[in-house]
């Protein structure tokens, strides 16, 4: 039963195809009150009748809203401490937060746009929101800006953050097929996110990563433990341990003619390697991982107050790649637990909407959010901890970044409008069940009604003298 509002519970009469229905009404003939006297009973029923209840206007969930917009805070209050660097080399203080201000405006509207989106543009729309991500990633590939040593971005964006987001919607679309049994619609999907993922993991391994990860547990959530679930993910985690074994085992002379396999060989062996010097001696290739730790040491447990960090003046990518770092460092204890713990609300807030649809695609579609995004938030909080290698991967809704914090809130709005449409889906299902009881309690009424003895009847008489003889 769904919790509602008086306006909601005040004996409503209307049924669902009184709500629901836009067709034209039929007019009544008007009464004629001149020739037509009202009787006792028509004005006593008159005094009966109630105004008509309006229509209940169902949102998405508020919780989810709050929970977006308490993303939001912690990043502005972190970012305008972290882009200290930013603000020493612009013209402007205030340059670097105003412009991080502005993306959140921007990503504020788009979640709210999409949290109004209906039913057919969520499910379907979604297929065209990947072929256009996939386009760009393809694109970028070969016309892209080079950030960081590889070329991520076109146009001032990122289009593997969309890409992302167009996987959740392919994986709604596919997995939802009826005609199709689950192990031809995983093999259909994984071939499909294959072609994009190839180009998204030339250029950053780690993205490639989560999106495997994402396809792996999709597929769990879909198939189960399934033969093909376990082959298609044998085969993922062999081709990045081969991958991983190639960087090591390559010559340099090889490895060093892309910068992005060279980037990750020097992170995969600093990590691995066992001497004191990789992990006591800050050098070029552990710079940024040391002075991670080294803030979050500064913290003491208790922090040392926001906009007193001393390491956000010291890492380069303090306020994206290691934003977690400077939020420990400033924070303490609190803001390391506040952090996952917003991630976790989060991830359990989707799954519990996934367990109330009744719809396959708005399940994996919340399922898929859910494990896409905190899969990143920890992949970002191991590296920043020293669990694993430097991988770049931002803190999803906290890290400055306008082509993420925009993917992902678009993610945001299209589940807010989901659980909007499965409020709705229940609604119509209490209207359908309180008609069919009261058509059962109206049929009953009138069975009785039929077999009760009529006044002046052979069952009435016979009924008296059985009473007079008693």
């Amino acid at each position: 039963m769904i919790p509602q509002d008086e306006r909601y519970t005040s004996q409503d009469t209307t049924t669902h195809s009184d709500i629901f229905d836009l067709s034209p009404r039929e007019e009544t003939e008007p009464i004629d009150n001149e020739s037509a006297e009202p009787s006792e009973e028509s004005a006593q029923h008159a005094t009966e009748v109630e105004p008509k209840p309006r229509k209940p206007r169902i949102t998405g969930d508020r919780s989810l809203w709050f929970l977006y917009f308490a993303f939001l805070a912690t990043s502005l209050l972190f970012i305008y401490s972290a882009t200290s660097t930013l603000a020493y080399r612009g013209e402007s203080l205030y340059a670097p937060f105003t412009g991080h201000l502005k993306h959140i405006i921007l990503s504020v509207i788009a979640a709210w746009g999409c949290s109004r989106m209906n039913r057919s543009l969520t499910r379907y729309g979604g297929i065209l929101f990947f072929i256009g991500s996939l386009i760009l990633v393809i694109l970028t590939l070969f016309v892209g800006t080079e950030t960081n040593e590889a070329k991520r971005t076109l146009l001032g964006i990122q289009p593997s953050e969309f890409y992302k987001v167009g996987v959740i919607f392919l994986a709604s679309a596919i997995l939802s097929i009826r005609e199709l049994s689950n192990n031809q619609r995983f093999y259909i999907f994984c071939g499909i996110t294959a072609i994009g993922l190839i180009f998204v993991a030339k250029e950053s391994l780690s993205m490639g990563i989560i999106i495997i990860t994402f396809v792996l547990g999709i597929g769990l959530v879909q198939t189960g433990f399934s033969k093909s679930l376990l082959l298609i993910g044998g085969i993922g985690a062999g081709l990045i341990v081969l991958l991983l074994a190639c960087l090591l085992l390559l010559p340099d002379s090889i490895v060093m003619k892309n910068s992005s396999t060279a980037r990750w060989k020097g992170r995969i062996e600093d990590f691995t390697s066992k001497s004191d010097s990789s992990k006591f001696v800050i050098d070029e290739d552990n710079f940024q991982e040391q002075h991670a730790r080294i803030a979050i040491a500064r913290s003491n447990g208790t922090g040392v107050f926001p906009g007193n960090s001393v390491e956000r003046d010291i890492l380069p990518e303090a306020y994206s790649d290691f934003i977690y770092a400077i939020i420990i460092e400033e924070t303490g204890f609190i803001g390391m637990i506040w952090v996952p713990l917003l991630y976790i609300l989060l991830f359990f807030k989707l799954s519990r909407w996934a367990t109330r649809s009744q719809r396959n695609w708005q399940r994996i579609f919340l399922l898929g959010v859910g494990i896409m995004y905190t899969t990143q938030a920890i992949i970002h909080m191991c590296v920043v901890t020293g669990i694993s290698p430097n991988t770049g991967q931002t803190l999803p809704l906290i890290s400055r970044g306008g082509s993420s914090l925009l993917a992902t809130s678009i993610a945001i709005g299209v589940c807010i409008a989901i659980t909007r449409q499965i409020r709705q889906d229940e609604y119509r299902q209490q209207l359908e069940s309180e008609s069919k009881a009261k058509e059962e309690v109206v049929a009953a009424e009138a069975v009785v009604a039929n077999t009760t003895p009529v006044e002046g009847s052979p069952l009435a008489s016979s009924s008296d003298e059985v009473d007079s003889m008693a």
